[in-house]
């Protein structure tokens, strides 16, 4: 008789917990006051994103206690903040805490590597979310945005209001493969069209790119519009453009479709953003998690589709809330 994936990673879990090769993350990382679901749970997944301090993950993990709800699992949360080093060693301390499988959104696509090997040979399955790692052979499936779509629709928006030649800037964080993707889409949609005067690294953070953003406006006294390569990212440029008015005509567009994003968008102060579903990726996460647990096969790219919200529809999607 065949064991199931799951039987397999609690045993590995369990052995790696007793040989004592968990990470060097406090006990508070990984605290009962991280986990929902009840204690006596048949099933416990870990979840570990980039960081707590921006809203998508947050409607991430709403989407996953929504996928299990009523049933015997629960999730243990992390917070790397930001810090690929941090999230290594707190998926070891999941390993060491007996989880069966981890729901991880990587903050460094090749510096996850060490997390993904661990989980690997602990026989622990990785549902990898949001952003694409490096070394897809230890993953067992990706969910994610169709982030070219998202860049794509942006670079359509934005030609249908700018003239061809026009200076623009874009706010990106290379570090992260989505964002990657994102401005990859954009590019291909929009050619030659645009004249990109300044591409800085906004490390996907608004106060970061706040900064960056008063630099590109001083710099450069003919630009159009400025891309955000997420919607924190395009706040900060929102944010410094209050201080600019003489450039309020300035577009800015960003991706994500956070509450936030929309809200700007409603007031006139963003263009677009190309909205993607984080509830609906955590849903797929963790049923993908539970089939891999259940034995059952799982396609190795799972597409959360992504769309295009303006001033014309953003009364459709609120600003309460993801979409």
């Amino acid at each position: 008789m065949s064991i199931s994936k799951k039987a397999v990673a609690m045993f590995a879990a369990v052995a790696f917990a007793v040989a004592g090769l968990s990470g060097c993350g406090t006990s508070a990382d990984t605290s009962a006051e991280g986990t929902t679901g009840a204690s006596d749970a048949e099933i416990k997944l870990g979840y570990v994103p980039s960081t707590m301090n921006n809203p998508f993950w947050q409607a991430i993990l709403d989407g996953i206690n929504e996928e299990i709800d009523g049933q015997s699992v629960s999730v243990q949360t992390v917070d790397p903040q930001a810090d690929q080093s941090k999230m290594n060693d707190m998926v070891g301390d999941l390993i060491a805490s007996g989880v069966n499988a981890i729901i991880l959104g990587p903050y460094d696509t090749t510096g996850v590597q060490p997390a993904l090997q661990a989980a690997a040979d602990a026989g622990i399955p990785v549902i990898n979310i949001d952003t694409p790692v490096d070394d897809l052979d230890l993953v067992e499936t990706v969910v994610a945005s169709d982030n070219k779509k998202a860049g794509a629709l942006v670079a359509e928006d934005m030609m249908s209001r700018l003239d061809e030649g026009s200076d623009i800037a874009v706010i990106n964080c290379p570090s992260g493969q989505a964002c990657i993707q994102r401005l990859e889409g954009f590019k291909e949609e929009a050619g030659d069209y645009f004249n990109i005067v300044q591409e800085l690294d906004g490390k996907g953070e608004l106060a970061t790119s706040l900064t960056l953003a008063e630099d590109i406006l001083q710099s450069n006294p003919d630009l159009k519009a400025i891309f955000g390569v997420n919607d924190p990212m395009a706040l900060g440029a929102v944010q410094a453009l209050a201080a600019h008015p003489e450039m309020s005509d300035v577009l800015v567009y960003g991706v994500d479709g956070s509450p936030d994003g929309k809200a700007a968008i409603k007031d006139g102060t963003m263009a677009g953003t190309g909205a993607q579903s984080p509830n609906k990726i955590g849903h797929e996460a963790a049923k993908a998690a539970l089939d891999v647990l259940d034995g059952k096969e799982v396609e190795k790219d799972i597409v959360v589709d992504t769309f295009l919200v303006t001033k014309d529809n953003v009364d459709e999607y609120g600003t309460d809330g993801w979409q």
